[in-house]
């Protein structure tokens, strides 16, 4: 009879164990699927221009694969070549940014928007927060916009030029 108790009882303390298992931790799963990290935009977020002489033509909310990207149309109404460009969005924290640039190691920089010229630049990881053209770096030397843009620019041309960045 106590054999038969016991077995009883280790059956007992093991349907309970599975059923804290089950839906303590795999139901907890199971519902972060129903709410993805990335909502479905309908809208594309409202878009803030830093910049003086780069001006945005047009702004698509498009799809990529499954994710959703901004595509923005810019132009380039300065006298004189885009060398780097920064579009970036910062959603709970994190900036999501990208920067087109012709910055490399062994050669001069290269145009990425020439003057009076047109470009597309998408942006992916889009939250609702304001999307925001934050930066530009002309052949010239000149530069406009938002100063962490600003120092995003001069990070990444810092990196570029020194092959593989600069020494610590």
């Amino acid at each position: 009879m106590r054999t038969h108790m016991k077995t009883v009882m280790f059956v007992a303390i093991g349907v309970c164990v599975g059923f804290v298992i089950w839906f303590g931790l795999l139901g907890r799963a199971q519902g972060s699927q129903d709410n993805p990290a990335h909502q479905r935009l309908s809208t594309l977020p409202p878009i803030k221009n830093c910049t003086e002489h780069i001006k945005l033509i047009k702004a698509e909310l498009v799809y990529q694969g499954e994710s959703q990207v901004a595509a923005l149309e810019v132009e380039n109404e300065a006298y004189v070549g885009v060398t780097s460009i920064s579009i970036e969005q910062i959603v709970n924290r994190e900036r999501h940014s990208i920067v087109p640039s012709g910055f490399t190691p062994d050669q001069p920089p290269q145009i990425v928007i020439p003057p009076g010229g047109r470009q597309t630049i998408t942006l992916g990881n889009l939250g609702k927060a304001p999307i925001r053209i934050g930066a530009v770096m002309f052949a010239d030397g000149t530069e406009e916009g938002c100063q962490s843009s600003l120092k995003s620019i001069h990070e990444l041309k810092d990196f570029n030029t020194k092959k593989g960045g600069p020494e610590k």
